[in-house]
């Protein structure tokens, strides 16, 4: 029993091991590409050019409050609770687009190819009864980054979340630098 758990140690000690010759520290995974080859889309401004006015604008969500603010994202929520409607926006740099939308593929209800303001990318969306499609995002991929708007809503009556998605990245699209 001893000799076949070794054996089957076997394996992931190799795996450990380090050919490189190099005693100087621990392994680092070798990129395929070198990091040169990346290339940023363009500069998005703080919660991608978009105000805490106009997000209640385009939600009809009174009470909206801006609780994540960072330079890659944020976040409203209604009165500030975690409990009820949420909307984000988040800006990913140098990551790759297709995994967000495998995500969604094996999350949403539906996910489709969109194009706004000449950029493509995916719109995806949760269609629950009875509410209706109350959940809606819409990614974007500009070279190595992309932006996503995500637009959740918990209660009728809403506006239509994928419009309200659109319209939010296109303001954003339109934004940017």
């Amino acid at each position: 029993m001893l000799f076949a758990a070794g054996v089957a140690l076997l394996p992931l000690l190799a795996a450990c091991s380090s050919d490189s010759g190099d005693s100087g520290g621990p392994d680092v995974p070798q990129s395929e590409e070198p990091q040169g080859s990346i290339k940023h889309g363009p500069f998005f401004p703080e919660c991608g050019g978009v105000s805490d006015d106009e997000i209640s604008a385009q939600t009809q969500v009174p009470g909206l409050v801006n609780t994540a603010k960072t330079s890659v994202g944020c976040q409203w929520l209604a009165g500030g609770q975690i409990t009820g409607p949420h909307f984000s926006f988040s800006w990913y740099r140098g990551s790759p687009i297709g995994r967000e939308r495998k995500t969604m593929e094996l999350t949403r209800t539906s996910v489709e190819d969109i194009n706004i303001e000449g950029h493509d990318g995916f719109i995806g969306y949760t269609d629950s009864p009875p509410l209706g499609v109350a959940l809606c995002e819409v990614g974007i991929q500009f070279d190595d980054d992309f932006i996503e708007w995500s637009i959740s809503f918990d209660r009728q009556p809403f506006p239509d979340a994928c419009e309200v998605a659109k319209e939010l990245t296109r303001q954003s699209i339109v934004n940017s630098k």
